[in-house]
């Protein structure tokens, strides 16, 4: 049991505190370090108890999980501000506590948690006793073949009102057809990742939309992912989330995200409403007899110059994604192709000498003038979205070129690789071993 682990000697924090906006000191660490790579031998695995006043579930949670909990397997409890006892209880267990000075959110108290962690898979569990305990073994398991592992609730009515029931099931929806999500209750507050897969996300959410964000990222970077159906309980003490405002918060996060990562969706889906409706309201404006009017020319041209501007930024968030550490995507990496720069080189001449000629043998005609204009603005755009594209294109072919020589490997377009563990003694995560065939 975890009680029979002794306090950790290592010394105190190192990496200087983050400071509240009032100067606040923004978290204190109680009997442990922060995350240096490597911690103890005997810590395997990481529980983190993100809690903000829970004392009324904290007892029941920890006195839980030291239940099935072996002694390589830590425990940090984040408190984020409490103003109730929370601090005090978790006092009381062979756990390790965090201090927040002021109040970060769920986001920013499980990130200072994965700052502390020593483990090489990391739990995460909300405090308020609603989750399992006995779930934590299972998943320790799951760990020897995949990098990221969530439970899935199985709740009664009584144990989730009807609001967030009905949120998640919205969110679940907008995850799978924007983001290609698999499965269900992307929003559980139980999960556990790999420590390399972990750092290798970038977490910056500070609030409840912290859990959209990990399936995104993990659905990106390729992470090999298993569910657990968990039953989920009615929590103790007053519940934390606010359903209309982290729902907004949820949402902004998502859509945030998706122009980062599915620039396609975000930028590619309008340009085609766009020209769709183009192409709608150019025939509302074309007479019965005598073909094509200057208005509805106007509009043709105008939809077109704006559906392409679209794409265009679709090109330079996706562009600056890769820059981010988000895998390139086929269409990117064909966009980057030599052969295809040239060949939009060539078209974009072609059109803005089009549009000159065009507009010098009609001098007189309006029509042939907006056209000539369309043809004109739309190579000058392709020929500027070029430029564009080959100077990242340079860039990165650049940085992969240093990485190789230095021997670090060209790790631009790919993901994370899952990185060995070490033995464990713990018979829930004996499996966690270097030779465990997770390597390609």
């Amino acid at each position: 049991m975890l009680s029979n682990v002794s306090p950790p000697s290592s010394p105190p924090l190192s990496d200087p505190p983050v400071r509240c906006r009032d100067g606040s000191v923004s978290f204190a660490l109680i009997g442990g370090t922060a995350h240096t790579g490597e911690g103890p031998a005997a810590v395997e695995a990481t529980v983190i108890l993100p809690a903000y006043n829970e004392a009324a579930a904290l007892p029941a949670v920890l006195n839980a999980l030291t239940a099935v909990l072996d002694p390589c397997v830590e425990i940090i409890v984040v408190d984020d501000a409490s103003t109730d006892d929370t601090a005090a209880i978790a006092h009381t267990f062979r756990c390790r506590l965090l201090r927040h000075t002021c109040n970060q959110g769920k986001g920013g108290a499980v990130r200072t948690g994965l700052r502390a962690a020593r483990g090489r898979f990391i739990i995460v569990m909300d405090a308020d006793n609603t989750y399992p305990a006995e779930a934590v073994p299972h998943m320790l398991a799951l760990a020897t073949e995949y990098d990221f592992v969530r439970c899935i609730r199985q709740h009664e009515p009584d144990s989730m009102p009807g609001i967030n029931s009905l949120g998640n099931t919205l969110f679940d929806t907008i995850l799978r057809l924007v983001h290609g999500l698999d499965g269900a209750d992307h929003l559980t507050g139980m999960y556990g990742l790999r420590r390399s897969a972990l750092d290798a996300l970038d977490l910056t959410a500070a609030r409840f939309d912290l859990e959209v964000e990990i399936g995104i990222k993990a659905r990106a970077q390729g992470l090999r992912t298993a569910t657990v159906p968990i039953s989920y309980g009615a929590r103790l003490g007053e519940k934390k989330l606010r359903a209309w405002r982290d729902g907004w918060h949820i949402l902004w996060r998502i859509l945030a995200l998706t122009l980062l990562y599915r620039p396609g969706v975000a930028f590619g889906a309008p340009a085609v409403l766009l020209w769709a409706l183009t192409l709608f309201a150019a025939a509302l404006l074309t007479p019965s007899v005598g073909g094509a009017s200057s208005p509805s020319l106007l509009v043709l041209a105008l939809g077109l110059t704006a559906a392409l501007q679209c794409l265009s930024c679709g090109l330079a968030a996706a562009l600056y994604g890769t820059e981010r550490g988000v895998p390139m995507g086929q269409w990117v990496r064909a966009a980057r192709h030599p052969r295809v720069r040239q060949g939009a080189a060539w078209l974009g001449l072609l059109l803005v000498g089009a549009g000159v000629a065009l507009r010098g043998v009609n001098a007189g005609d309006p029509w042939a003038a907006v056209l000539a204009a369309a043809l004109v603005a739309t190579g000058a755009q392709v020929i500027v979205v070029l430029l564009f594209l080959s100077l990242f294109a340079g860039a990165q072919e650049r940085s992969a070129r240093v990485m190789t020589v230095q021997g670090w490997g060209v790790v631009v377009e790919s993901g994370p690789e899952p990185q060995p563990i070490r033995d464990g003694v713990a018979p829930a995560i004996a499996g966690l071993r270097s030779d465990d065939g997770l390597h390609p």
